[in-house]
């Protein structure tokens, strides 16, 4: 991903998070809602969210679809580079319907930057682009 993606990758972020804040949705940061399995949910993402997820990180020993790999004792060791459906995920701090169209919003805006840049669409399960990326750096 070249810095430029990345830089307004962030930026993208940076304004979800305004609008979530604006509309008085907060996260507990407990953890709940990376235990995928438990709470009967996938984390989608695009390859670039994953890119810039990982980015200056570890690749997990470990990477399953019950739990985030980066969920530390409860808590998100990634969570400024968090990608689009965890800032709009909520275990229960807004109506449903809200939360589908804030999501569908943010992630059409991140397709229309995929567009900008020319990057592909790419748009699967979190640990699917992490096994990737860990079969592509020989660490599987």
């Amino acid at each position: 991903m070249t810095r430029e993606l990345a830089d307004e990758l962030a930026v993208l972020y940076r304004e979800l998070d305004a609008e979530i804040e604006r509309l008085g949705w907060t996260c507990r940061a407990c953890g709940d809602c990376c235990h995928f399995a438990e709470h009967g949910h996938e984390l989608f993402c695009s390859e670039p969210e994953a890119e810039y997820l990982i980015a200056d990180a570890e690749l997990p020993e470990l990477v399953t679809h019950e739990v985030c790999p980066f969920l530390d004792e409860g808590l998100c060791t990634r969570r400024q580079r968090r990608t689009i459906a965890c800032r709009t995920y909520f275990c229960d701090a807004a109506p449903e319907d809200d939360i589908t169209a804030l999501t569908e919003l943010w992630t059409h805006r991140l397709k229309r930057l995929h567009e900008r840049f020319g990057v592909a669409w790419n748009y699967a399960r979190l640990w699917d682009h992490l096994i990737r990326r860990k079969a592509l750096s020989g660490k599987d």
